[in-house]
């Protein structure tokens, strides 16, 4: 099985479409997320810095990945990228901006994922993809 710390070799470059551009000075949506501590977080309501890091979703390591997943170009990679915020957070606090990862997977399979990876930040769950349609994110 692989190993979903790290990305192999050879994955397909993700190309900058433009498909996100429309986002730029947007204020974020109304849309109440549960997060990994087991309560809601309405994001248009959160004051101040805040990061939100979005993702299709993170592997659990020993479970095969979906067929053809390292062919689409910037699906690989939530693992390390969440380990990377992990490692920035410290950073991030002392400036005074809240850190949030999000997925489209369910709340149950995040809360696994933040505590495997011992994350110091909470996770949202857009399971039925309000935060994405909201603000027309780009898919794959």
């Amino acid at each position: 099985m692989s190993n979903y710390d790290t990305t192999p070799d050879n994955l397909p470059v993700p190309l900058d479409d433009g498909a996100a551009a429309h986002l730029l000075g947007l204020s974020l949506p109304a849309v109440a997320l549960m997060g990994t501590h087991a309560a809601e977080i309405d994001v248009s309501l959160l004051m101040g810095w805040v990061v939100i890091y979005c993702y299709p979703m993170t592997g659990v390591p020993g479970v095969a990945l979906p067929p053809g997943w390292d062919h689409i170009a910037g699906a690989r990679g939530c693992t390390p990228q969440s380990n990377a915020y992990k490692q920035a957070h410290p950073a991030f606090k002392a400036l005074g901006a809240q850190v949030f990862g999000l997925s489209t997977q369910d709340t149950a399979y995040q809360q696994e994922m933040v505590e495997r990876l011992q994350l110091p930040f909470h996770v949202l769950s857009d399971e039925h993809l309000h935060f994405q349609k909201s603000l027309n994110l780009p898919t794959f």
